[in-house]
């Protein structure tokens, strides 16, 4: 089977490019012929196994504009090629909206839908957020790009079968697009599960100077506002003085640093920058913590619980519903400091129930390997191939 992954980023610093490497790389341990066109301006790993083609997109500046042109030009410039290159291929599969040329379409969201929703959740503390809402498709040109590309993708005929992150965006693809739920598979993403055993090498403490006796609190993710990091600073206040919290994600830290030093915490909030390696950070976290208003699904809670990391996270996770499901942790039914705080410390004053969660989480983590990821991809690509195949002989 030869098989054409395609997305604008190739590394490992973000979940929706580290998705591609992980299904890139399960895909060569299937004996699937891989086929990567990225941008190689943000391919950062090469697998052994993949075959890489080069898609140049046009880039003005790191502006909104700018990186609307950047985008837009990407999937356009893929597209072309994709379509040169078709008969080569056995499926097209397309992450996101990087191109309209393909058999099977990723889809980590469905932006017309989550631009609605923007107002009760990521956008709750902006100022006229329904009105923003509204126009953010011209505020932002990479999402009104999006929309659009994402409208050609859809087009009746034009796929074979959609792949959804989870089920909140199988339910917007058949509202806003009218996907059949019959074209939709529902995949969460992959993840690479941690070595049970320790190295012994210490990333956290010896970096920040924390001592044994000293607890920390873990927090992962890029888009610091939507994830929740202010409310995360502001508990820090309200749990035990022995807690640190370690940022890791790339983000405007200036803002939250100003927060914690007016908290009081400054020097129990540790910012550690990106990293292409967030999963060296868990086995010392005693705790995760996911204080994220609007997250379609949250690929760093399933890693923590492969870690045997219990959570905290609010039900604006999508992956909320697997910390209920296997009580690896607490779900908080709102994002205030103070409810935050209180379930922090429920845990941290309770170590046996910590390891009982962390326990329950590990269980449960080997579904979202990188090895079962690809192995349901093959499937449904295997399906793709049947369909057509039948279909011609009709």
């Amino acid at each position: 089977m030869r098989v054409a992954v395609v997305f604008h980023d190739f590394h490992l610093e973000g979940s929706l490019p580290r998705e591609r490497v992980h299904l890139a790389r399960g895909l060569v341990g299937e004996g699937v012929e891989v086929h990567c066109y990225t941008n190689p301006e943000t391919r950062a790993v090469e697998p052994a196994g993949v075959e890489f083609h080069d898609v140049r997109p046009i880039r003005e500046s790191d502006g909104r504009v700018g990186y609307g042109v950047e985008c837009g030009s990407f999937a356009w410039k893929a597209t072309r090629l994709l379509r040169e290159h078709r008969a080569r291929y056995d499926v097209i599969d397309v992450a996101g909206t990087s191109a309209w040329e393909h058999d099977v379409v990723r889809v980590q969201a469905v932006p017309a839908a989550m631009q609605r929703r923007w107002p009760e959740l990521g956008g709750q503390n902006y100022r006229a957020a329904r009105p923003r809402a509204r126009v953010a498709h011209i505020l932002h040109p990479a999402q009104g790009i999006a929309r659009a590309t994402q409208r050609l993708q859809f087009r009746p005929g034009h796929y074979s079968r959609a792949v959804a992150v989870a089920e909140l965006v199988r339910a917007d693809l058949e509202r806003v697009h009218g996907v059949p739920s019959d074209r939709i598979d529902v995949l969460p993403p992959p993840i690479e599960l941690p070595q049970r055993t320790s190295n012994g090498h210490s990333t956290a403490r010896d970096r920040f100077g924390l001592g044994k006796d000293e607890q920390v609190l873990l927090f992962v993710g890029h888009d610091f506002e939507r994830k929740g990091l202010g409310t995360a600073v502001e508990a820090m206040a309200l749990v035990s003085p022995n807690a640190h919290l370690v940022v890791v994600g790339d983000g405007d830290a200036g803002a939250y640093r100003s927060a914690a030093e007016q908290a009081g915490v400054a020097g129990r909030v540790h910012f550690a920058g990106s990293t292409d390696s967030p999963e060296s950070y868990y086995p010392e976290a005693d705790l995760f913590v996911l204080p994220t208003r609007q997250d379609v699904w949250g690929t760093a809670v399933i890693e923590a619980m492969a870690a045997g990391v219990p959570v905290v996270t609010t039900e604006g996770a999508g992956a909320a519903g697997e910390i209920t499901r296997t009580g690896a942790g607490i779900v908080v039914g709102d994002s205030s400091r103070t409810t935050l705080a209180g379930a922090i410390t429920s845990l941290l004053e309770n170590p046996t129930v910590r390891r009982q969660m962390g326990e329950r989480g590990r269980e449960v983590a080997s579904r979202f390997s990188e090895a079962e990821h690809a192995r349901v991809m093959h499937r449904i690509y295997a399906a793709v191939i049947d369909e057509r195949t039948r279909g011609a002989r009709s």
